[in-house]
């Protein structure tokens, strides 16, 4: 109704002025409503009453002096919720394929012992542990069924959305839409172990926070997801760095965080090697240079430090010493055995040309501690690897020992806690032990150095009592190193990677010391050098036991590579002698199969340990074949 002009024209009275107030300043004008809690405390839920919400003590509790207590993941309204749905059947995801390779690889006491299990209704962390997956927690299979429909709800609503370049959490405003299945033209069968394309849609990638934050800029020009290169960086220092150490953790991590490319110890050439080496241990599709090929982890990282290596200049000699021993590491990795060699080679050839191996006191500039320590662990990194490679590959490397003690590497160790977390939702930190496993590796490849004299010896006509004599001092040497350092039994109570594989690696120097005494034209002795092999071979598949037992066999260090190869093909010929040799080969057998997926260099062993099983018709064990590969194929391997 329109209102008439007389209307338009009335005066209205004017309001008496109200008494004098003083108006805070507003910043909307909007009505605030009370916040809303979805979370109640326990004693609330438990009493059914009205709770006001975190932080911890309520209203209510305070008032009747009760404990108060909030547990977010019981309501099933919250997304923390859903990430718990989702971890949860993941892990029964894990354990029931983990089941299935037992039921169809494992002995009859294994057998046995897992059918027990189940019969008992024991929890399913007591059949993980059993059957070999990683140790987790297992919620309420009820609540679980009742959280996996909202989060079906959650996640069909909020589709995850997965970039070309760079990993991406769902919630990042700059991914780009995700790719099905449909999206694929003519996707044909893959001829080699692959990456799911929806390997991003994970837990790990979802919610996992790198141990270390890093950026990628200006180090390398293959990404600029921080994310991404915070992931590699930190499964780097994780699973690889603390078996091998070439760099100074603590410091590297700092002149990386700095981005100054005029840096000591941080060069682009280091971390695009590091990077290529650290995205053997990722299942992340966006380190595939070639779409679902496994073995093309990290070769675009590679290709950006072969440039680099080609024009890098002479300021950076320490870290192009580093960044050598990585790509030699990538190399080998790769079944790329001459391509390593010649990078170790250049590597000990700049470490000789900048004095790495001498003493301090005779260099002309006087060097400042922080430099000393990084010198004293790079080239311990070079004698260690040279060592060990050179007696692998049965070649002689005159390489001196490092002029600086091996403690001169300093103390400083770090927390260890396994990396990504997606297996369990909290680790125990445990100590990196770095210091020990040093001047341990150091005292291994030591006595690999005489039993390299021996290898030389042999090559000039030494007789075979004397060269027997001789391996005596290493072979006492060996054991007193065992006796020295933790027991088997003893790691178990407090596994750490690190240390499982430094006895490894002193147990597999035994097997090297006697295959040199491996002569045909003594057997009596020959039987007895084979049976310190074989010994050695079974306590370094107990040792593996533990790590998979412990951390399953996603991530495994790529420095159990050899050992596992070495092992395999000790065992294949004893396998009708023991029960213990028959279940050593089946473990070795898991990891040669777990590694086999990530590092060509263990595909093309384990192909050539099959091959030659079938040559010299060896019966291998139904479980080592079930394990191997399906029985079908191995037709396709026959003559």
């Amino acid at each position: 109704m329109k209102m008439g002009h007389h209307e338009n024209t009335k005066q209205f009275p004017a309001l008496a002025p109200g008494p004098p107030r003083m108006f805070a300043p507003q910043t909307s004008t909007a009505v605030s409503r009370p916040k809303k809690n979805s979370t109640a405390c326990l004693a609330c839920k438990a009493a059914k009453r009205k709770c006001s919400g975190p932080d911890a003590p309520c209203k209510a509790c305070r008032s009747t002096n009760t404990e108060c207590h909030f547990d977010p993941t019981r309501d099933l309204r919250r997304k923390v919720a859903v990430k718990r749905t989702i971890q949860e059947l993941t892990n029964h995801k894990d354990l029931l394929e983990s089941l299935l390779s037992t039921l169809a690889s494992a002995d009859q006491l294994q057998l046995d012992e897992v059918m027990d299990l189940i019969r008992n209704k024991a929890s399913f962390h007591d059949i993980a542990h059993v059957v070999g997956g990683p140790t987790t927690t297992f919620g309420d299979p009820q609540e679980l069924s009742n959280a996996s429909k909202l989060a079906i709800l959650e996640y069909s609503e909020h589709p995850v959305e997965t970039p070309r370049n760079g990993l991406r959490r769902p919630s990042d405003p700059s991914s780009n839409a995700a790719s099905s299945p449909e999206e694929i033209p003519n996707m044909k069968p893959p001829q080699w172990p692959t990456v799911s394309p929806y390997a991003r849609v994970t837990l790990e990638s979802l919610c996992d926070i790198p141990l270390f934050k890093v950026p990628a800029k200006p180090w390398t020009t293959v990404t600029d997801d921080d994310y991404l290169v915070s992931h590699l960086v930190s499964l780097y220092f994780t699973w690889d760095h603390p078996c091998s150490q070439f760099l100074d953790q603590r410091i590297f991590l700092e002149h990386m965080r700095r981005g100054d490319r005029r840096s000591e110890f941080c060069t682009p050439l280091l971390v695009n090697s590091l990077l290529s080496m650290a995205s053997a241990y990722s299942d992340s599709p966006d380190v595939l240079s070639t779409p679902e090929n496994v073995f093309s982890r990290g070769q675009n990282f590679f290709h950006e430090a072969q440039r680099l290596w080609e024009v890098e200049d002479d300021d950076h000699d320490l870290p192009n010493i580093q960044a050598l021993l990585l790509m030699c590491c990538v190399f080998k990795c790769q079944g790329r055995v001459r391509k390593s060699w010649m990078m170790l080679s250049q590597a000990v050839q700049l470490a000789r040309d900048i004095g790495l191996f001498d003493s301090p006191a005779v260099l002309k500039n006087k060097i400042l501690p922080e430099m000393e320590r990084v010198r004293t662990i790079t080239a311990w990194g070079v004698f260690n690897m040279s060592s060990q490679m050179s007696i692998e590959l049965q070649k002689i490397a005159p390489l001196p020992n490092p002029m600086s003690d091996v403690k001169l590497c300093g103390n400083e160790d770090f927390d260890w806690t396994p990396y990504p977390r997606s297996n369990k939702i909290t680790y125990d930190k445990k100590p990196a032990r770095l210091p020990e496993v040093r001047e341990g590796l150091a005292e291994i490849t030591g006595i690999l150095v005489d039993v390299q004299k021996l290898v030389s010896e042999k090559g000039q006509g030494a007789s075979f009592d004397e060269m027997w004599r001789k391996a005596q001092d290493p072979f006492d040497r060996l054991n007193a190193w065992l006796q020295h350092w933790p027991s088997v039994p003893e790691i178990q109570h407090n596994p750490v990677p690190q240390v499982l594989l430094l006895r490894i690696k002193c147990l597999q120097a035994i097997i090297y010391l006697f295959e040199i005494l491996n002569d045909p034209h003594q057997p009596q002795v020959v039987r007895q050098a084979q049976f310190y092999q074989v010994k050695a071979a079974e306590e370094m598949a107990q040792c593996l036991r533990i790590h998979r037992q412990s951390y399953g066999l996603k991530h495994i260090p790529s420095q159990i590579v050899d050992a596992v190869q070495t092992g395999l093909r000790i065992l294949v010929h004893q396998l009708e002698e023991s029960e213990e040799s028959r279940q050593a080969f089946a473990e070795l057998c898991r990891f040669g199969t777990a590694l086999s997926h990530r590092f060509k260099q263990t595909a093309d062993a384990i192909h050539e340990i099959r091959k030659n099983a079938l040559h010299l018709n060896i019966q291998l064990p139904p479980e080592a074949i079930a394990i191997f590969d399906d029985p079908e194929q191995w037709k396709s391997l026959e003559p």
